[in-house]
């Protein structure tokens, strides 16, 4: 697989919360901004962006072990390795990275969508939810640009985060 050595990073669409990021291997997630959150309990209760979990594996205050969500039941696995993976209740499954930010006062998930890959002028998404997706692309130190492979026009503009 090749990926632009330009694009691994944190991307952001000016004026829109969410985050889009490049792992080296051409990873891409996907991120909402970190959510407050607490360890409590003795290490065996989290509130995290106001939701109550309780731990289902793991012994200490950090968020590595398996939590379960109260009110879904849905199960998190913080992996040390920064990984995840979140088993929904309906047998469906969502992988990405986590880290702890701002002091361990909030977390912050990038699920993964899928994979890219360049060829120098158009920029191929794989993601798990469709069919591959070609545009092309320009990227530099500070912006990424996608663009319609037919007529070249501009459709989203990035911004390095």
């Amino acid at each position: 697989m090749t990926i632009d050595p330009d694009l691994p990073g944190i991307w952001i669409i000016p004026g829109e919360p969410a985050t889009y990021e490049v792992a080296p291997d051409g990873g891409y997630h996907i991120a909402e901004p970190s959510a407050p959150i607490s360890i409590h309990r003795g290490g065996q209760a989290m509130t995290w962006d106001g939701e109550e979990f309780d731990r289902v594996l793991g012994t200490d205050a950090s968020v590595e072990g398996v939590w379960r969500n109260r009110a879904t039941l849905d199960e998190w696995y913080f992996r040390p390795d920064g990984s995840y993976t979140l088993h929904w209740t309906d047998g469906e499954e969502a992988h990405g990275i986590w880290s702890a930010q701002d002091e361990g006062a909030t977390l912050w998930t990038r699920e993964h969508l899928g994979r890219i890959e360049t060829n120098g002028a158009e920029v191929t998404f794989t993601l798990a939810d469709g069919p591959p997706a070609r545009y092309g692309y320009t990227v530099g130190r500070e912006s990424w640009t996608l663009m319609d492979p037919q007529s070249w026009k501009v459709l989203i503009e990035y911004k390095r985060a």
